[in-house]
């Protein structure tokens, strides 16, 4: 039975405790050198206290790391500006005002529509004026909460949100041993989530919505396992209107859902997405949404390495930027890819998170904009495989942040390929070569 730290332990985690401190209170985005080296730092701890995973009982396992994201609890985010956009939402919605209904832009050409709180100090602060919101409901009722209990301080507002965060946060680490005791693995392998400094920097440190998509996702899988397929549509639906990235997953999920289970899990999802999206759908919604995925995928590029050489490839055929045409064929490449790989996953009867990593593997390399926090999926269902590739990726992939400068932003393309090399690289090698019972072994050491 794993007692207490010992003496190397504890230090890990006080330098840990210190690494984090720096990265919350005194780290500027435009500091590439001191945020890449600290952040270094703090991955070499990771990997040093996974390596001592079968040490650790789970309840230091989920103490740690919720000290870890807690260090976070009063700091305002340094790394993304997306946080000033949550504030304009909540605030806009909190007046009764659909998000979706008009660009930051229009409230500032017509100040006297602009609801208090919408000042052109906040508006300078947003990365995306002239672009429609992109939250589902659940983001969006943790923005009205924080401008209904603070709706003057953009410091308590970040407050306010983290604690929703870190709620959903301490809900996975409690969930995560019975998730992986469902799987047949063992419960240590929740290291690698609850210690990556990723998840913890971008999750908790900036706010992201990815902590409240995984909540319901962990939800989700607990239920399915449990085969309350009742639960386990509603899990599922909640992680959508957190995040609509987990609708790619449903084809999947019905395949593997009994059949005479499918109707009611169908109806059960159906239902609650409707009633939890049900206060934002409007005209205005539809075209909101439908204006941000286009923009993601014929207008916007960031870190994205496979969408780049055909970029590259385009120049040399056509002379120009082919963006348009190369993100409509990204997308239809990810939809093909997410059915054929439910297909083969329920045909071979592979195992449910090894079929969701690669599902979001695919949607990853193939997005034409790939910020860290975009893979948060892969290291969730990572940690529940055999596989090992997204521990690299999270590490390169905060390369991504040596092209900010005060002077503005310009992407490190060395950097870039880089990253989509290497990842690339060993998840064929882990694919093809890497000798597979050895690598199941090691999950259920």
């Amino acid at each position: 039975m794993p007692g207490p730290l010992s003496r190397n332990q504890g230090i890990a985690v006080g330098l840990a405790l210190a690494g984090y401190a720096l990265m919350a209170y005194d780290v500027q985005r435009v500091q590439s050198t001191y945020l890449l080296s600290l952040y270094a730092g703090l991955f070499s701890i990771y990997l040093y206290l996974s390596s001592q995973r079968n040490s650790l009982t789970i309840k230091q396992i989920i103490v740690i790391g919720m000290l870890f994201r807690l260090i976070f609890l009063g700091a305002l985010p340094s790394l993304s500006d997306d946080f000033y956009r949550f504030i304009w939402d909540g605030r806009l919605w909190f007046y009764g005002i659909n998000p979706f209904a008009e660009l930051p832009v229009y409230y500032m050409g017509h100040p006297g529509l602009a609801p208090t709180g919408l000042t052109p100090q906040l508006f300078n602060l947003l990365n995306s004026p002239t672009h429609y919101t992109v939250y589902p409901p659940i983001p969006q009722f943790i923005n009205w909460v924080a401008a209904w209990l603070s709706p003057d301080s953009l410091w308590l507002s970040g407050v306010i949100m983290r604690v929703f965060q870190l709620l959903a946060e301490l809900g996975t680490l409690l969930l995560f041993p019975r998730v992986l005791r469902q799987f047949k693995l063992a419960d240590a392998n929740m290291v690698w989530y609850a210690f990556n400094p990723l998840l913890i920097i971008e999750l908790t440190g900036s706010l992201h919505h990815e902590a409240l998509m995984i909540f319901f996702l962990m939800l989700f899988l607990v239920h399915f396992n449990s085969e309350k397929y009742h639960l386990a549509a509603f899990g599922l639906a909640m992680a959508v209107a957190a995040k609509l990235i987990p609708l790619m997953f449903l084809p999947y999920i019905l395949l593997v859902t009994p059949k005479h289970k499918r109707l009611l899990f169908t109806i059960v999802f159906s239902g609650s997405v409707l009633v939890s999206f049900a206060p934002l759908l409007d005209a205005s919604f539809f075209k909101g949404i439908e204006n941000s995925l286009l923009l993601y995928y014929q207008k916007f590029e960031f870190n994205a390495g496979i969408y780049y050489a055909f970029r590259q490839l385009g120049y040399w055929v056509k002379g120009y930027n082919m963006i348009a045409l190369i993100g409509k064929w990204m997308a239809g490449v990810t939809v093909l890819g997410v059915l054929a790989i439910s297909y083969h996953g329920y045909r071979n009867n592979k195992p449910m998170p090894e079929v969701l990593l690669f599902m979001a593997t695919l949607f990853a390399l193939f997005s034409l904009i790939l910020h860290p926090w975009y893979i948060s999926l892969v290291i969730l269902f990572g940690s529940m495989s055999r596989y090992r590739f997204w521990v690299v990726w999270s590490l390169l992939i905060m390369g991504t942040y040596a092209g900010y400068t005060a002077q503005g932003f310009s992407e490190v393309m060395p950097v870039v390929a880089f990253e989509f090399i290497v990842v690339l690289a060993m998840l064929l090698y882990e694919l093809f070569w890497q000798d597979k019972p050895q690598l199941q072994k090691e999950t259920n050491e």
